[in-house]
């Protein structure tokens, strides 16, 4: 993980909690607890996890398409698109899988080419979300994942996320609560199923492939 130099030089240190440079171990809250080593590592298992896992979406859409079937019905097995929110499962057709794989694509290319600033959309934020728990897996397949690494990832999510309203999606008590008025008078960004490749507002981008057509993006 730590042969990916290339990759390693976009990303900031500051963004997993380790001082940028000499005379800046006081810059935040983390610089005592996260080392210029374990904020490497934890970029490199990052960057590691996000091969690996496009890899397997492609073998997820493969999957879909061959059996020209959605999530919920696949006989066949899946890698990742099984761990999104179980109350869509239905809908995450071949269309979908392959949109999700693009803004897979899309964000972490983003994150390794220096010109990340936010999170764009729902899909984005799910997809993150994922690449963090293949990150975690990967490192401890590998007996790599100690305390520091663990904060390390922790604070790189903290960076990223503004909030953490996707995470309602998961949560079946609510029951569609987080889409509708209520979670707007909640303060919950759009989580409707059909909004979440629409960007947050006009400031952020989804790849054209996968944005919403002009007559699904209020579905």
């Amino acid at each position: 993980m730590l042969a990916l130099a290339d990759e390693l030089r976009s990303f900031s240190p500051v963004m997993f909690g380790a001082p940028e440079g000499p005379g800046d171990e006081d810059g935040d809250d983390y610089s005592s607890v996260v080392s210029p080593e374990d904020a490497q590592l934890a970029a490199g298992a990052l960057i590691y996890a996000t091969d690996v896992m496009v890899d397997e979406l492609f073998e997820d859409v493969h999957t879909l398409d061959q059996e020209d079937t959605n999530v919920g019905e696949c006989d066949g097995p899946l890698w990742h698109l099984e761990d999104l929110p179980e109350r869509y499962v239905l809908q995450y057709d071949t269309r979908f899988a392959r949109r999700f794989l693009v803004t897979v694509i899309a964000m972490t290319t983003r994150f390794t080419d220096g010109s990340f600033s936010q999170l764009s959309c729902v899909a984005e934020e799910l997809a993150l979300r994922l690449l963090l728990n293949q990150t975690t897996a990967n490192l401890e397949l590998f007996g790599l994942l100690d305390d520091g690494v663990s904060t390390a990832l922790d604070v790189f999510a903290n960076n990223v996320y503004e909030d953490m309203d996707h995470e309602w999606l998961y949560d079946g008590s609510m029951d569609g609560i987080d889409e509708g008025a209520v979670g707007s008078a909640l303060g919950f960004a759009p989580m409707a199923f059909g909004a979440w490749f629409t960007p947050f507002n006009q400031g952020r981008h989804v790849h054209p492939s996968a944005a919403d057509e002009p007559d699904t993006a209020a579905v």
